[in-house]
């Protein structure tokens, strides 16, 4: 998302599928966003729990991101390192250009997108200069008050011919955050750097070629262990760690639209590499990991049906390596081979989408290799209905074999370790059901106007997830699957509504976490969290060219079904507002204005998890946030 400074705008349109939307990019910049919750803010249907920044974890319909395909660049990010630490990482705001939430059932979604993906996609230097312009910089500092943190960035531009280079540096310092009505959260303050550059050559007859390297690190004193800091408030006389999380990612890309339909092909391959290092226990776990996808979709006719057929397969290697103090080193490899094909056919008001995925599975777990394969179909149909209006419903699964148990712990298990109780293990997998209507318009209100609605129902069903059976420290006295089946039901509504300088959205969203038989689950790590119903209204308006004004309302609903023991949780309503100029005198110029939880509400965030003896860690307070940039 890179800094809008005078820049062409980078469009981000909703997906006209049943697989999902994207978030608005320049939205997230008006957000001052230095972190994921804030990309997430405005979206109801993705939920970032955990309270401190090293302790974030990403809910998607209330599904947890371990059971979600997570990607940047087409980079795909790999299992959690230790507890919740691992996954996505970190990742400067201001690098994205876009950002696509998908829900529905697709064959190309890549592997274990059990509940669904997430894809994140950077920016090229060629977004960001101005038309005409060779050479330019961003330079970019903010500051926000509920953790006093100073933020900068640097981005360094240029292009020659179709070759553009963007070179990239963004530092912040943070101090333990105040929550609403006062009090800190210790152990929260942190550090975070990240190094990005990417070369993008576009546009040679049909070809593009893209090769980005990043790396970002974020150090603090925090907890570890069951005292670690998604557990509550820590307990009197815990002492944290001095950790270090990094992630670096190297991505090729390369895509080749010919002067033929028939010829849209797409190649990636990617290195990614996750550390948590704890310099006080010198520990470290890893993970490892290369891979990628090539694809080609080919557009043709077939009588009155037109057709875009998909083929295409994807690969990855993961190894989580952990090494102790004593300075030995144990290792657990996985990988995935798909094979896939999507076929999306529309004849006249009908749009048919079928197909299917097939998986070559292998996971370590200590001494033992798990393997197997299985073909995942997937069907679906949109229909166009007169006045606007179109209707829409589709079908289909996902399976994995690696699990969900973090890297710190697979190097736990050995030969002691009770696989399954002897039972041959099962691999994991997904029942997707969506459904819906959708209706838009122009001239409703005002001839020049434009309205966009949805209601959507959903049903995901996992089921066989491979977990860690009881916990304590040592080694792991049992893996299997789990006896636990998640069901993640409800439905959404959203509407948006703009005219001329005026653009304006209400989203609701409903979900109900149970198992088999009804009853409501708890928040259960690496696997999914009750959140309450959430309503977001989000309103822009620019009276000026130069200045654009915002407010965003979230309302949540408590969650009151929650199992026997564990507390019920309080629902809480925010309102943020905003504000953008770029001064007209000062060409290149913008400054931001952002105030979160404008009204210093104290609450936390339902996906969090809870201690029983010291309570659930609580959000930041009222946030005032203001950043500049300056583009030449």
């Amino acid at each position: 998302m890179g800094v809008e400074v005078e820049l062409p705008r980078i469009e981000v349109e909703a997906d006209a599928g049943v697989d999902g939307r994207a978030i608005p990019v320049d939205q997230v910049q008006r957000n001052v966003a230095t972190d994921m919750a804030d990309v997430f803010r405005d979206e109801p249907s993705v939920v970032i729990g955990g309270g401190t920044r090293n302790a974030q974890r990403i809910y998607l319909r209330g599904i947890e991101g371990s059971n979600l395909n997570i990607s940047i660049d087409g980079a795909r990010q790999g299992r959690n390192l230790h507890q919740h630490r691992g996954g996505i990482g970190g990742l400067d705001p201001d690098l994205l250009k876009r950002v696509e939430v998908i829900t529905g059932p697709s064959a190309d979604l890549g592997p274990g997108a059990l509940g669904g993906a997430i894809r994140f996609e950077t920016v090229d230097a060629q977004d960001l200069l101005q038309p005409g312009q060779q050479a330019g910089a961003i330079l970019k500092a903010g500051y926000a008050s509920a953790d006093e943190s100073d933020i900068g960035s640097a981005s360094a531009l240029g292009q020659t011919g179709p070759v553009g280079l963007l070179a990239h540096i963004f530092g912040a310092n943070r101090e333990d955050y105040r929550i609403g009505g006062g009090g800190e959260v210790p152990n929260s303050a942190g550090q975070d750097r990240t190094y990005f550059f990417k070369a993008s050559v576009l546009d040679i007859d049909g070809h593009d070629l893209r090769l980005s390297a990043e790396r970002h690190t974020n150090s603090g004193l925090y907890l570890y262990g069951r005292t670690g800091s998604d557990m509550g408030y820590p307990p009197e006389g815990a002492e944290p760690d001095y950790q270090i999380i990094s992630r670096d990612t190297y991505t090729l890309d390369h895509r080749y639209r010919g002067t033929s339909p028939l010829l849209d092909w797409r190649v990636n391959l990617y290195a990614n590499e996750g550390s948590l290092e704890n310099r006080d226990r010198n520990s470290e776990v890893s993970s490892e990991e290369w891979g990628g996808s090539l694809r080609n979709t080919a557009i043709f006719q077939l009588g009155a049906t037109e057709s875009e057929l998909t083929l295409g397969a994807d690969y990855y290697s993961e190894d989580g390596i952990s090494r102790s103090g004593d300075g030995s080193r144990r290792s657990n490899a996985s990988s995935n081979l798909g094979l896939f094909a999507q076929e999306r056919l529309r004849i006249n008001r009908f749009l048919l989408s079928l197909g299917a995925r097939y998986d070559d599975f292998s996971s370590d777990y200590g001494p033992t290799t798990f393997s197997g394969d299985r073909v995942s179909p997937n069907v679906g149909l949109e229909i166009e209905l007169p006045a606007g209006f179109s209707t829409y419903a589709a079908y289909g699964e996902a399976v994995r074999g690696s699990g969900i148990i973090p890297v710190g712990w697979m190097a736990n298990i050995d030969a002691n370790t009770n696989i399954n109780d002897g039972k041959p293990l099962q691999p994991e997998l997904s029942f997707k059901r969506e459904g819906g209507l959708r209706f838009s318009t122009n001239g409703l209100i005002r001839h020049d106007d434009q309205l966009n609605a949805e209601l959507a129902f959903f049903n995901t069903r996992l089921e066989n997830a491979i977990v860690r059976i009881g916990g304590g420290p040592g080694p792991v006295q049992k893996i299997g699957n789990s006896e636990d089946t998640l069901l993640s039901r409800g439905y959404e509504v959203r509407a948006n509504w703009s005219w001329k300088a005026l653009w304006t959205s209400l989203a609701f969203v409903s979900v109900d976490l149970t198992d088999e038989d009804g009853d409501p689950l708890g928040v259960v790590r690496r696997f999914g969290a009750p959140v309450g119903d959430r309503l977001v209204w989000d309103t822009n308006w620019s009276p000026r060219e130069d200045v654009t004004l915002g407010y965003t309302l979230t309302a949540v609903d408590s969650v009151d079904d929650v199992p026997e023991g564990e507390s019920e949780r309080p629902g809480y309503t925010l309102h943020n507002i905003r504000a953008e100029w770029q001064p007209r005198m000062a060409e290149g110029l913008t400054l931001s204005l952002a105030v979160h939880n404008l009204f210093d509400r104290r609450y936390a965030d339902q996906a969090s998890l809870a201690s029983s003896t010291t309570g659930v860690i609580d959000e930041p307070g009222r946030d005032i946030r203001l950043a500049l940039s300056y583009q030449f």
